[in-house]
């Protein structure tokens, strides 16, 4: 599951380039994505592609804040179909696939316990019930993923498919880094705030709303590695280097309150 997105912000305050908008009056319409800090006043035009419509009187930013991947493991995703003459031989397949999956990756250094595979799934395929089935495993050290990549590739039964890996750096324990990450974007959030209220002539009052879900809807919390590992909301990965994850980041919508400079 290689990806790629642009490097942004970190926890540190290094420019970001955000989202802005005061809605005052009648409302604002959210617009679209743009690079730089934008904001407007007033109604939209009928022309304009108005995705949302902020509350009066309150100015929404986006804050963010990124840390580089702590403890990082390698979570290597290998789907595949099992074919065989009925389903009961392809159960034995699995069996038999799963043995020499925690047999060869045993020399590989890596524990049963980081070995998962879904419950199969079954699908109509040319010659009768097919089973779908998914691998994961999870990889403490970098220096052992060719080696574990290596080891999967090298057993091709025949009764094995439409195989498909793929690979993803992922932090061991996200919920861990939430706390850190949701303040520093909470203070990139009101930066912000302040410097467009100042350009506005209007005051700056309290929170009204945070939220981890943008207005055209919300990204996949992120998980850990483990099924067990809980998904933190407003936690995504950032693709920084070259196709694969190096930071996560902290995404939140803050809106505030504020009122005339003179009242």
């Amino acid at each position: 599951m290689r990806k790629w997105m642009k490097k942004m912000g970190d926890v540190q305050g290094r420019g970001w380039p955000s989202r802005a908008f005061i809605a005052i009056g009648a409302g604002i319409a959210l617009l679209g994505a743009s690079t730089g800090t934008a904001w407007a006043m007033g109604a939209p035009a009928t022309s304009t592609n108005t995705a949302d419509v902020l509350a009066p009187n309150t100015i929404t930013v986006e804050g963010v804040a990124t840390l580089p991947i702590p403890d990082p493991v390698t979570d290597i995703t290998y789907a595949m179909t099992i074919s065989d003459s009925s389903v009961a031989a392809e159960m034995k397949d699995v069996a038999m696939l799963k043995q020499h999956v925690q047999s060869i990756l045993k020399h590989d250094g890596i524990a049963n316990g980081n070995i998962q595979f879904t419950t199969p799934s079954f699908s109509e395929g040319n010659s009768g019930t097919q089973m779908n089935l998914q691998l994961n495993v999870i990889v403490p050290s970098a220096g052992q993923v060719s080696n574990v990549i290596a080891s999967l590739g090298s057993y091709s039964p025949s009764f094995l498919q439409n195989n498909f890996m793929s690979d993803q750096v992922v932090p061991l324990n996200p919920d861990a880094l939430w706390p850190k990450l949701y303040q520093a974007a909470l203070d990139n959030a009101h930066a912000q705030a302040v410097t467009l209220a100042n350009e506005a002539g209007v005051q700056l009052e309290s929170v009204n709303a945070i939220s981890t879900v943008t207005s055209s809807g919300g990204v996949q919390p992120l998980t850990g590695p483990y099924p067990t590992s809980p998904s933190v909301p407003g936690l995504q990965l950032v693709y920084n280097n070259g196709n694969q994850a190096g930071e996560v980041m902290a995404e939140l919508y803050v809106t505030y309150s504020i009122s005339s400079s003179n009242a």
